[in-house]
């Protein structure tokens, strides 16, 4: 059973799965799903916790390797010394379980650290490494059996569960010998794979020089860094992983993200298992190559058109429009909740002014009774009042207009409002809804059409490299044809007779 978890569900992570399986989206699927079972099987997302490595520098004097500088584009660059390998007294060091597991980490580490510190140092996002490989003096006869069998184990884990991090390889100080062997062995790889790595001999320096700047290059592969404080630019762990300052940032991040995916309601973890279950049983995949048929115009709930379960789409366009259709939904949504917060306010204000008001206006009689009450004994006693006591109370009831006047006005404008907000409707219109759904059923069609185009755009691509290998082995025959023994005995022949 598949365990399907958020901070596996990336989109660049996702796109290099169907890199890797040239966009073929069951064979995707199955890979994806064999990579989830295999973390789970080997805990692989716990592992730069759980494991420790203590043969660390017993195995790097033997096996010197690691990562050292980014090239011009921001990349992690990583070397291995080949020629420098001690195959037999590696493995007493350690064993090949354990290798494996201390292989897996450094992957591990490499995406939690690595890549995500160099997207930030380079700005851009950066998952894929350049990578050197030093062959000289390399013995292949010492590599035995074990070291043979651990090496394929290495590549089926690399290529399995973390496809397409090669940007590009460059085996330098390569023989003749190694040169043979590349070419006859590279007519059975990928070409794909094989355009990405390039084999040089022993005058390497200029072509690592074009894509890695020397202050980040080694002394013996050509650049100008040493790092003698560190023992060697091997050990160093030189890159932007190690700047305290810009590593505070990528943690922050996995902070959020690790927050994101631990703050799930029971809804939301149900709807990512029914994913998951959608996922294996195919019924997404089989969901998008389907088109929408024209004539299919019923009302579907918005909720469950734009749902999390949908298939993203492959091109960048369909991807903004989906995006926008979310949008328009939201934003449905947020104004429908805003309306009704707006009438709950309202009605609960009016309320409560209404009994301000009622309170107040005993009040206001009491007082008018008073007045009036100690008017007439005021009259009883003195017939006449002065003139300028009735000029104030002229004043104050003037004051008292003016004070109740722009309260009744906005009690009215308030009324006014909310009733023009009561007579609006609390539903899109149905010709709206209907716009709206057939808009995204042909979004849905748009995008089955892209995937179709880009599958047959793929197919052409591969049988336009295969071409193309085809014509550079037939001229390099053809290059070749003149200095062969047999070819000019038979023209000797031919000239005798």
């Amino acid at each position: 059973m598949i365990s399907f978890q958020a901070h596996h569900d990336d989109y660049h992570t996702m796109l290099r799965f169907l890199k890797a399986r040239k966009f073929d989206l069951d064979k995707t699927v199955h890979m994806w799903a064999e990579m989830l079972n295999w973390r789970k099987e080997h805990a692989v997302d716990s592992i730069l916790q759980d494991f420790v490595y203590d043969e660390y520098e017993e195995v790097q004097h033997y096996y010197p390797h690691g990562y050292h500088g980014v090239d011009k584009e921001g990349r992690p660059v990583y070397i291995e010394r080949l020629g420098k390998v001690e195959a037999s007294k590696l493995m007493s060091a350690t064993t090949v379980e354990r290798f494996l597991k201390y292989h897996i980490q450094g992957f591990e580490k490499t995406f939690t650290e690595k890549f995500p510190a160099c997207s930030i140092a380079a700005k851009r996002h950066i998952d894929n490494t350049t990578t050197i490989l030093d062959v000289h003096g390399v013995n292949w006869m010492n590599f035995g059996k074990v070291a043979h069998d651990l090496v394929m184990r290495m590549q089926k884990i690399d290529g399995d569960n973390y496809p397409e991090t090669l940007h590009q390889m460059y085996i330098v100080n390569a023989g003749s010998g190694f040169k043979l062997i590349w070419n006859t062995a590279k007519k059975f790889l990928d070409p794909r794979t094989t355009a990405k790595i390039h084999v040089l001999g022993n005058k390497f320096q200029n072509r690592l020089l074009e894509v890695i700047d020397s202050s980040q290059l080694p002394d013996f592969l050509g650049g100008t860094c040493k790092c003698p404080n560190e023992g060697g630019c091997l050990r160093s762990n030189k890159g932007p992983w190690s700047d305290p300052e810009l590593m505070k940032l990528v943690h922050f991040g996995e902070a959020i993200n690790r927050r994101k995916t631990t703050s799930f309601s029971d809804g939301d973890d149900l709807e990512a298992k029914w994913f998951a279950s959608k996922v294996r049983s195919n019924e997404i995949v089989s969901h998008v190559m389907q088109p929408v048929p024209p004539q299919d115009r019923e009302r579907e709930n918005l909720t469950s058109i734009c749902s999390p379960s949908e298939p993203v789409g492959t091109g960048a366009r369909v991807e903004d429009v989906r995006s926008q259709t979310d949008d328009l939904t939201s934003d449905i949504t947020q104004r429908r909740r805003l309306k009704k917060f707006v009438t709950s306010l309202a009605v609960n204000f009016i309320f409560r002014l209404f009994a301000c008001i009622h309170l107040l206006i005993p009040g206001f009689g009491k007082i008018f009774v008073g007045h009036n009450a100690d008017k007439q004994s005021e009259k009883q006693h003195k017939p006449e009042l002065p003139q300028s006591s009735s000029q104030e109370q002229c004043i104050s009831r003037a004051k008292g207009d003016d004070l109740l006047h722009p309260c009744w006005q906005r009690l009215q404008n308030l009324e006014a409002n909310v009733t023009e907000l009561l007579n609006k409707p609390t539903r899109i219109p149905p010709e709206k809804e209907d716009m709206l759904v057939e808009s995204l059923n042909r979004i849905k069609s748009i995008e089955y059409d892209l995937q179709k185009t880009k599958k047959a755009l793929l197919a052409t691509a591969s049988k336009q490299v295969e071409l193309a290998e085809s014509l550079e082995t037939l001229r390099e025959n053809s290059m070749n044809a003149p200095n062969s023994c047999f070819i000019r005995s038979c023209k000797s022949y031919s000239h005798r007779q």
